[in-house]
């Protein structure tokens, strides 16, 4: 019992116990405690979570906003590629906005996209993608021209576009400044292939000069002397000299110099700097394939090899890919926009009229033509084209020649031959330049890179000319070959051979004494006083004088001329006054004009005899420079020289004779001095390498984008080069009132960006 009553007695104590009735009272309190610190610990993380979800939702529409923004200045980056005049509004020189500018997009809504462009006639452009939307303004930033870059007119090349992005509450804003380049008037020659600087034939001394802007291979660069022949070793021949460079690029390749080369650059032009040989090109190369190598592929001795040094004092001029050249590829040409400018204002020809022959090699004898003739101080023509919206557009082959009246386009779907003098007028108010522009030179054509300072004065102001212009801003471009066409010497020389004949038939009613005071020299009175005894005197005297040297090819054509000359002896009792001489020029020169198609083969044909004659009254000796007459500003003796003068644009891919290197077998599309013309029917080979002069100014491009048959002939004579660039062209033509009128093929780079937030008001306000 006792020991039962102890146990009960012990259980009770414990629960009546004070120190264990603490224990149980602290227990409660720390997990009360431990709540609420668990409490607070759930609470910071759910706050730390809601400020990582808020945080994230609100990167990301300010994300979408810069997204939508960006669009916006892509979009309006597209206008201006389509439309380089395109501007939103004015700027002033604080690049504050001002006055809305008229405007209308290219761009097309997109359901498939949500995109869409708000219409508009002034002022902002605006539209929506996706669930946001967009506005931009862009204008041309007021800049003054910079007289050190002859090439390039400042005064065109930035912009400011400001875009705005909207996604619900949130707002961002784009401010860059983007850059107008011009491929075209920032370089003198542009290959999106290989640029081969090597011209000229073995054993020949003359040197073909590459002057004023810049060089741009997009796969490389190759300068030197000819050197090999078929990728033989022969003798060495003519040599190339780049004058006057700003910089000379090779954007995805390198710059192969094949022999000692004379350079001089922009910042001291008088001084020549000799780039060395580089690279020693392989006589046994290797190549994929025999064809390949014909056809200008590299071989594997070069395209594997490091790329070659530049020196260290050309580096600031001369950048190959190791250099940090930039690299430009071609940029498409839109085609589809200059056939409707064409179709709406401009010249359309659906088809060519005229089978127009070609040397061999072209896999036709003919090609269908349209031949574009815009005549000349010489020859006028009345109905020369003169589109209104400044495009001409051919879907077929275009032959073209003269001076034409404006600022154009002129396009062709396929080749496009730039068939004798083109683009370059003399001023006939002017007496110097009664026959054309007057090609002076402080020496000869064959040793000058450029005309003299007088000449090139009447050229340097032209495009700012209230009065007349001598040239226009043409761009010319052919989705297939552009060919220089040397076959005529009557399109080609026309300026040179004329005053030379009229100078001859003058010396048969005379003397070669008087024809030459009176009739050569600028200042001369222009008349004759014949000292023959009679009409039929007269009439003899220009049938076995003149026509005997200079032969018409038709005796009873000579005849009725020579008959018309007597004639105007009896009235004028033999006092030959110009207007008289000039009239009977006129007609003497429209028949071999008209004779030249059933005479071009024949080699006695008076125009050949004409260009031989004229060759030899001034010097002229083949291969020795040093004979060939001073240049007198004083007459009308001009070297014969094809001068053409544009923005020249074409597509083809290489698919001629090329061989890589220090080559002469490199045929440039170039046609009508060869033996194969002859073969052809197209011509004879009138010019011996440096008895001609092609003068080029302006801006020659091969994008290097279209497939084209081969051409395959493999005999081709060239003449003395002078590429020249014409100062003049950065101002021709930029008309930011009538984009449809000018000469420019542009792209557009983005120089700087920077992006915020803006306020509603801000976007509600812009």
């Amino acid at each position: 019992m006792i020991e039962i009553g102890k146990k009960g007695n012990e259980k009770m104590g414990n629960q009546l116990n004070p120190a264990n009735f603490y224990k149980k009272g602290s227990a409660v309190l720390i997990a009360l405690v431990l709540a609420f610190i668990l409490l607070i610990v759930i609470s910071s993380i759910f706050t730390i979570s809601s400020y990582r979800i808020q945080n994230t939702i609100f990167e990301s529409q300010n994300l979408k906003a810069l997204e939508l923004a960006e669009a916006g200045v892509n979009c309006v980056m597209t206008e201006l590629a389509q439309n380089y005049s395109f501007q939103t509004h004015k700027l002033d020189t604080a690049l504050n906005w001002q006055t809305p500018q008229n405007n209308s997009s290219t761009l097309e809504s997109k359901s498939d996209f949500n995109f869409s462009i708000k219409s508009s006639t002034a002022g902002t452009y605006s539209g929506t993608l996706g669930k946001g939307e967009f506005k931009v303004r862009c204008g041309l930033i007021p800049y003054k021209d910079d007289p050190r870059t002859l090439n390039i007119d400042e005064r065109f090349c930035f912009f400011r576009l400001q875009a705005l992005g909207k996604v619900e509450n949130t707002i961002k804003c784009v401010d860059a400044i983007v850059q107008r380049r011009f491929p075209g008037r920032e370089f003198l020659m542009y290959d999106g292939d290989l640029l081969s600087i090597v011209f000229g034939e073995p054993g020949e001394k003359n040197v073909n000069t590459f002057s004023v802007g810049r060089l741009y291979g997009h796969k490389g660069i190759e300068i030197g002397q000819i050197m090999l022949k078929g990728h033989s070793s022969t003798d060495k021949g003519s040599t190339q000299e780049i004058r006057n460079m700003d910089l000379v690029s090779a954007g995805d390749g390198g710059i192969y110099v094949y022999s000692d080369t004379n350079f001089s650059f922009r910042d001291d032009p008088k001084k020549t700097v000799v780039f060395p040989k580089n690279f020693d090109f392989p006589l046994s190369g290797t190549y994929s394939s025999s064809d390949a190598e014909k056809n200008g592929e590299l071989p594997t001795q070069i395209s594997k090899a490091p790329l070659p040094s530049i020196p260290e004092s050309m580096k600031k001029y001369v950048r190959g890919k190791p250099e940090g050249a930039t690299s430009i590829p071609p940029k498409p040409i839109p085609f589809d926009d200059y056939k409707k400018q064409a179709q709406n204002g401009g010249i359309y020809f659906p088809s060519g009229d005229v089978d127009y022959p070609v040397p061999q090699g072209w896999g036709a004898t003919k090609v269908k033509a349209t031949i574009i003739d815009f005549g000349n101080n010489i020859h006028k023509v009345s109905n020369a084209p003169n589109p209104n919206s400044g495009v001409i557009f051919s879907e077929d082959n275009l032959v073209i020649k003269g001076n034409p009246p404006k600022d154009m386009k002129i396009v062709s779907m396929k080749n496009v031959f730039v068939s004798g003098d083109f683009n370059q007028a003399g001023n006939p108010s002017e007496k110097a330049e009664k026959y054309g522009f007057p090609q002076n030179y402080s020496k000869n054509a064959l040793l000058d890179n450029d005309y003299n300072d007088k000449t090139r004065k009447i050229l340097l102001d032209d495009a700012k000319s209230t009065g007349f212009r001598r040239h226009k801003a043409v761009t010319v471009i052919s989705k297939e070959r552009l060919v220089y066409d040397y076959r005529s010497p009557i399109d080609c020389f026309e300026n040179e051979l004329y005053p030379f004949m009229k100078y001859r038939l003058a010396a048969s009613l005379k003397d070669e004494n008087s024809a030459k005071q009176n009739i050569l020299l600028i200042n001369g009175t222009g008349n004759i006083t014949s000292n023959a005894a009679d009409e039929a005197e007269v009439k003899n005297r220009v049938i076995a004088s003149f026509f005997g040297n200079f032969p018409l090819g038709d005796t009873t054509e000579e005849a009725a001329l020579a008959q018309k000359v007597s004639d105007v002896f009896k009235q004028t009792s033999g006092n030959f006054q110009d207007s008289d001489l000039e009239k009977i020029s006129q007609d003497i020169w429209n028949s071999f004009r008209n004779k030249y198609e059933s005479k071009k083969l024949d080699e006695n044909f008076g125009v050949y005899k004409l260009l031989d004659g004229l060759r030899k009254e001034l010097g002229y000796q083949q291969g020795d420079s040093s004979k060939l007459k001073t240049d007198a500003d004083d007459d009308y003796l001009f070297f014969p020289e094809m001068t053409t003068n544009g923005m020249f644009i074409s597509c083809a891919k290489r698919n001629s004779t090329f061989y890589a290197g220090p080559d002469y077998f490199k045929q440039f599309d170039e046609i009508g001095n060869s033996d194969s013309c002859k073969d052809a029917g197209v011509g004879i080979s009138h010019s011996k390498i440096d008895g001609i002069v092609h003068r080029m100014f302006g801006s020659e491009i091969r994008y290097s984008t279209t497939p084209v048959q081969r051409f395959t002939d493999t005999i081709y004579a060239p003449p003395t080069r002078r590429k020249i660039y014409d100062e003049t062209l950065p101002s021709l033509g930029l008309d930011q009132n009538n984009p449809s009128g000018t000469g420019d093929v542009s792209v557009f780079v983005i120089l700087s960006w920077k992006d915020y937030r803006v306020s509603q008001e801000t976007y509600d306000s812009f």
